[in-house]
């Protein structure tokens, strides 16, 4: 995106996220994987422009260091750029691939595939109910 363009879709409007204390993640981690979630989803592409440092911080009722430590860990990981004076804007190609999945995510894979496996499940059929749930979400 040009510097004279303006973001196409959005113009730092929520990134609707509710945060969830009790998860045991920390706050700026849930927001960096909201973003990156909405980056990947497509509901955030190339040249949009995110939340400003100070917007999200108030709106999600949080120190303002923390949304900008995301927001830093963000950039750093190319997501996004910061544009001085301009706000934090979708990287032109972030790269998805490097994308971590979130470990408390991780934590109920595994859980529910040890579960389904104690129950007489075999990969296939694991797979299989997986793909239905997925459909019917």
């Amino acid at each position: 995106m040009r510097d004279s363009e303006e973001p196409r879709r959005h113009t730092g409007r929520s990134i609707g996220l509710k945060l969830d204390h009790g998860s045991g993640l920390p706050v700026w981690i849930q927001i960096k994987n909201r973003v990156v979630y909405l980056i990947g989803s497509g509901e955030y592409a190339p040249g949009d422009r995110l939340p400003t440092v100070r917007k999200l911080a108030i709106d999600l009722d949080i120190s303002y260091n923390t949304v900008n430590r995301a927001y830093m860990d963000l950039e750093r990981d190319g997501f996004v750029t910061t544009r001085k004076g301009r706000g934090t804007f979708v990287a032109d190609s972030p790269d998805m691939s490097g994308a971590r999945i979130d470990p408390s995510l991780s934590i109920l894979v595994d859980e529910m595939i040890k579960a389904a496996s104690n129950a007489g499940m075999d990969e296939a059929g694991i797979i299989e109910l997986v793909r239905r749930r997925i459909k019917g979400v």
